[in-house]
């Protein structure tokens, strides 16, 4: 399809989409938020925030004290995140970003932590805290050694060039991942890693079983049903704790917050964006959008995409993990990323500005694993 086309196609679905889009506001304007307050109860006491970090003990030779010194990393938080109860024998669903390698995050690919991860991560944390207690100066004077400018040498370079001397041995290393229940809960509980999704896949999904022997935990049923188009949905989630460390010291600030909207789009492959917004991306975004206003019930999906649905509701870092559920507290999906942009015409073109797992992955992980929950179809 040519350039001339395409904008013939571009102005038509605008002034469509202008039409649709006041009465979305209406719709939304019209739509019974205040059902949400007989939700709240039972969401917010399924909704849980996760901590993922490291633990161990790391000896550190210290070329310039001539000491060898044993640290022990009693625990250090790299991320933080939400998800929410599935089984009230303590089954819990995150995703699997938010117990994943932090540093492949980064680099935008979905990885599960493995031993060498756990290593690294450990004597990061390990030669922080050398320094900050032993030896101020240790990543200015590894410095002299290398071309790298004193000023731009942090702890993990150091970390890195201690390596490479050999000076530095991990005598014990462990992933720990912490859960804080909601309410008065005051102390973190311990969970394990069961098993996640197929990072290839892009399905960005985790289960962890948490050490408890609380026994009235509040778990959340599934919703199979495939949800459509303004549907109305919740969000439930711990935003702005991302870098709080000690978080878990101050159970006051461990209570989850809601954000609500209307499913808006379909998203297979992965849940990615990308940052250019040229004429094709206007008109596919347009195009995709309508086409699934008109045909709700058909798929672009081949059988090997993974399935995400985008929403208007507004979420923030933290969010991710947490339950996306229906009017009727059912389990739609997993939280995964909100979509973000500075540029007011985005903001205006575009109707998603959160993305989440569906939820069939839930029931797939839980059926693999031989996990009992409560599946409808409502």
């Amino acid at each position: 399809m040519g350039l001339i086309k395409k904008l013939i196609f571009i102005v038509i679905f605008v002034l469509v989409a202008i039409l649709v889009f006041i009465a979305v506001q209406s719709t939304i304007g019209n739509y019974d938020y205040s059902q949400s307050t007989n939700l709240t109860s039972q969401s917010a006491n399924s909704a849980v925030y996760i901590q993922n970090g490291v633990t161990g003990v790391v000896t550190i030779n210290d070329p310039f004290l001539h000491r060898t010194t044993k640290i022990d990393v009693i625990y250090d938080p790299l991320d933080t995140g939400s998800g929410f109860i599935i089984n009230k024998n303590g089954y819990i669903i995150t995703a699997l970003h938010v117990v994943g390698d932090l540093d492949s995050l980064n680099k935008q690919t979905l990885r599960k932590m493995n031993s060498n991860d756990v290593n690294r991560y450990v004597e990061r944390a390990a030669v922080k805290g050398y320094i900050s207690e032993y030896n101020p100066e240790l990543s200015t004077e590894m410095a002299a050694n290398i071309s790298t400018s004193p000023n731009k040498i942090n702890s993990n370079i150091t970390t890195d060039i201690l390596i490479q001397k050999n000076l530095i041995a991990v005598q014990s290393s462990k992933q720990l991942i912490k859960v804080n229940l909601p309410g008065t809960q005051s102390t973190p509980l311990n969970a394990t890693l069961v098993d996640t999704g197929n990072p290839s896949a892009d399905e960005d999904i985790a289960l962890l079983k948490i050490d408890t022997s609380v026994t009235n935990l509040h778990a959340l049923a599934v919703n199979s049903k495939r949800p459509v188009i303004f549907q109305g949905l919740h969000i439930y989630g711990y935003p702005g704790l991302d870098n709080a460390a000690n978080s878990f010291t101050n159970p006051s600030v461990i209570k989850p917050e809601s954000s609500s909207g209307l499913l808006s789009s379909e998203v297979f492959k992965n849940g990615t964006n990308a940052d250019t917004f040229d004429i094709n991306s206007i008109y596919e975004n347009f195009a995709n959008w309508f086409m699934l206003i008109a045909y709700p019930d058909t798929t672009n999906n081949n059988g090997n995409n993974t399935l995400y649905y985008g929403t208007t509701a507004a979420t923030t870092q933290g969010y991710s993990g947490g339950p996306v559920v229906d009017s009727h507290n059912n389990v739609l999906g997993i939280m995964i990323f909100s979509i973000e942009s500075n540029n007011v015409f985005k903001q205006q073109i575009r109707f998603t500005s959160s993305l989440f797992l569906s939820s069939q992955y839930i029931i797939q992980i839980c059926k693999k694993n031989h996990i009992l929950i409560k599946v409808v179809n409502s």
